[in-house]
């Protein structure tokens, strides 16, 4: 019976993400990062909840775990728990890679490019983050770095851009800086990967990707004040991409999805819609959605327990 328990506790996990998926589609795009962050982090939080309710030290009388349901509930757990160390030793690995990318590209020698970084820097209160390039036919404009943040843009946006568009460009990554969406991108793809088998996780995970870069996007016409330069510099972006291989990173890889956020994010540009989402409504919903989550999860885990005859009660947490 403990494994029924585990798999209602998987159903639990499922419905909250689905639910917290319904309430990503009809919040206002652009200000969602707080609420996707709180739908991927609720669902391992459910899960491991649940576990810890098998640990002997919860239970207060409890039929023992013994033939089948010891050796399928042992798998559910070992299953579980193995996707979840994936997930992060994967994110771990490609955390340290893209670290050591980022030292290896060396810095752009461009004296006008760099003044006007660090202009861009200023006006947005930040130290300028360093500015690399790396040598390939390919548009590449990517934000990371742990200790310091690091702007790496390919020999192709150096050389094919005029001078607005990369100032454009350039001002989206700063945005990216400044908001460290890096970071949250990081975290995000961890929580996907714990819970990568649900649907609502890589929902989740699509709508934190689509809205940073909407919101970089509106901090960077914020700053420039040209949305036709962005727009201008997304295009010649999609041309390559009709054309050849592509590299991109915040100018993502345009299939499925991708494709479908470059036209909006295109739309709105053009249209003058480029404007940054209040963080208030997107903070509210994730605030409500944890308080839930957190005061309904040990309640419901108990009811499923009372389902059980042969489970244990449970300890108060």
């Amino acid at each position: 019976m403990h494994t029924l328990f585990l798999l209602s506790a998987l159903l639990l996990a499922a419905v909250v993400g689905g639910i917290g998926a319904f309430l990503l589609r009809v919040a206002p795009a652009g200000g969602r990062r707080p609420l996707a962050l709180t739908v991927l982090a609720a669902p391992p939080s459910v899960l491991g909840l649940a576990a810890l309710h098998i640990v002997p030290r919860f239970w207060t009388a409890c039929a023992p775990l013994v033939g089948w349901d010891l050796v399928t509930t042992v798998g559910l757990l070992l299953a579980m728990g193995s996707v979840a160390l994936g997930g992060l030793g994967l994110n771990l690995a490609r955390l340290l890679l893209s670290e050591r990318l980022l030292a290896a590209c060396p810095p752009l020698r461009d004296a006008a490019t760099t003044a006007g970084l660090a202009a861009l820097a200023r006006r947005l209160g930040i130290d300028p983050p360093r500015l690399r390039v790396l040598a390939i036919d390919a548009p590449l404009a990517v934000t990371g770095g742990l200790r310091r943040p690091t702007i790496v843009l390919s020999r192709w946006l150096v050389e094919q851009l005029d001078r607005r568009e990369l100032e454009a460009v350039l001002a989206h990554e700063l945005a990216h800086v400044a908001r460290r969406d890096h970071l949250a991108r990081w975290l995000g793809r961890l929580l996907r990967d714990a819970t990568v088998y649900l649907p609502s996780s890589w929902y989740a995970w699509r709508v934190l990707e689509a809205d940073e870069e909407l919101e970089a996007d509106a901090l960077a016409v914020e700053l420039t004040e040209r949305p036709l330069a962005m727009a201008s510099a997304l295009g010649k972006v999609w041309q390559q991409a009709s054309a050849g291989p592509l590299a991109i990173a915040s100018l993502p890889s345009y299939a499925g999805p991708s494709a479908l956020l470059l036209e909006q994010r295109l739309a709105r540009l053009l249209e003058g819609r480029a404007h940054r989402t209040p963080a208030f409504p997107g903070r509210l919903l994730a605030g409500g959605m944890a308080l839930t989550v957190a005061g309904l999860t040990p309640r419901l885990l108990a009811a499923g327990v009372a389902l059980f005859p042969l489970m244990c009660s449970l300890r108060p947490l």
